[in-house]
């Protein structure tokens, strides 16, 4: 969590190899990335960025985009902890409706669902969202977030967000200011201090009155 520009994409970024750090390093389980050959990194790897990149293809072909093998059972699996099965449903073809351009023809959360369905089918040990909630009412962010954080046991996801009814349920919030980390602890850890993370809560509770 941190302000625009604190470096939270950055380290996504770092995460992925796009590019090394200058100094210091980066481990997944006391290794070096620099170790792990980058197809191999990234095939291991899941993300959901804010912008939901979507094909004109079927809603199927879309959650399949990166496991096209993938069996219909487990996208409707990954469509039901994304909170997307609903909506499908509700559409003329179910699984089978073509979707326009880039998804014109659904609402930004309904994209916002898919491109997280998405990343769970990939069905990796890590996971990154980027603002994973952005577009969805508070109802079914928390049934998202619930959903996810029952399918993650054993698994490390990351969440990037402004907001704090997204962030609450982290087991360590990560605090950014200009590049570096200035707190990190849980939700109530960090409250208590009255801290960078505590100016972020209050700015965000204000916004959210």
């Amino acid at each position: 969590m941190g302000p625009t520009g604190a470096g939270k994409s950055t380290l996504v970024a770092l995460l992925l190899r796009l590019f090394d750090p200058d100094r210091g390093r980066i481990e997944v389980d006391g290794v070096d990335l620099r170790r792990f050959r980058v197809a191999s990194l990234r095939s291991r790897i899941a993300i959901a960025l804010q912008e939901n990149v979507l094909f004109g293809a079927t809603v199927r072909e879309n959650i399949r985009y990166a496991v096209p093998q993938a069996s219909d059972a487990a996208v409707r699996e990954a469509a039901r902890i994304a909170c997307a099965d609903e909506f499908i449903a509700a559409l003329p073809e179910g699984f089978e409706t073509p979707l326009g351009e880039r998804g014109a023809k659904l609402s930004t959360g309904q994209r916002q669902r898919l491109s997280i369905a998405r990343a769970v089918l990939k069905d990796t040990p890590i996971l990154v969202l980027d603002e994973p909630t952005a577009s969805l009412d508070a109802e079914t962010e928390l049934r998202v977030l619930a959903n996810l954080a029952a399918w993650g046991k054993g698994r490390v996801i990351f969440l990037i967000t402004h907001r704090l009814s997204t962030i609450r349920r982290a087991d360590r919030i990560v605090v950014l200011q200009e590049g570096r980390v200035v707190e990190q602890g849980t939700h109530e850890e960090l409250l208590a201090r009255g801290g960078p993370f505590h100016h972020l809560a209050s700015l965000d509770t204000r916004g959210e009155a």
